[in-house]
């Protein structure tokens, strides 16, 4: 069975697409971690319930213990870099502590948003240069573990209602196809209810119907075509 470690900037990325998926890959025996660079503090969501931002890092903290249950995630690592404000830090110390989380996972397989971020926010940006950085640096110094850096995506082609801010990427671009069961969707949608402070977004944007027709990503320096059935296909791991 495979490890794999998800990166993402804020709460709730990994609910709004690929938590079928981690649910799936979860359920199949892979160890799924997560690691979230920020609190999602500075979202406007705030003003809706007139937190300051401290009060909605510490809300949306608890909100993600709850989607570490409903994924039966292997472990949750919530990192307190600002939000919103990750293009402003040394880009070494962010890169740092994503080496280090890499290291004590020790994962097979590690994922973060492609190079367009999906919805362009400049977090999601940054944040696929820092761990694609920490990847490439630990496999150069000898890293055995890694075998595998997958980028979550939608394909550009979407499903009708997508909302029109979020970018995908061409089916040349494409690796890996991954399908999931009712079951995992259902638990994906739990993990979204876990987000009691963002209800309004999904039921306005209903994130998880951009990824019906399964979950996309593409692979850093691996070209598949057809693209692979699932993420930790072709790495000889039993």
């Amino acid at each position: 069975m495979a490890t794999l470690l998800y990166v993402f900037p804020h709460p709730d990325d990994e609910s709004f697409g690929p938590a079928p998926g981690m649910a799936k890959q979860q359920r199949e025996g892979h160890a799924v971690h997560l690691l979230t660079l920020t609190r999602g503090e500075a979202t406007q969501q705030r003003h809706a319930y007139g937190y300051s931002k401290e009060k909605m890092g510490r809300v949306r903290y608890e909100e993600m213990q709850g989607v570490a249950d409903a994924l039966d995630l292997a472990s949750l690592t919530v990192l307190d870099f600002p939000d919103g404000r990750l293009d402003e830090l040394d880009p070494r110390e962010l890169e740092a502590a994503v080496a280090e989380r890499i290291d004590a996972v020790a994962p097979d397989i590690v994922v973060t948003y492609p190079v367009h971020g999906i919805s362009g926010h400049p977090d999601h940006l940054v944040g696929h240069g820092i761990v694609k950085r920490a990847f490439c640096a630990l496999r150069a110094e000898g890293a055995t573990s890694l075998q595998r850096l997958a980028f979550f995506t939608l394909p550009a082609e979407g499903e009708a209602g997508r909302p029109a801010h979020l970018q995908g990427s061409p089916q040349a671009a494409i690796d890996v196809i991954e399908p999931f069961a009712d079951a995992d969707l259902a638990r994906a949608h739990a993990a979204l209810d876990c987000y009691a402070t963002y209800q309004d977004v999904i039921e306005e944007h209903k994130p998880l119907d951009s990824v019906a027709s399964g979950i996309h990503f593409e692979l850093f320096q691996e070209d598949h075509t057809p693209p692979l059935d699932a993420l930790a296909d072709d790495l000889g791991i039993e």
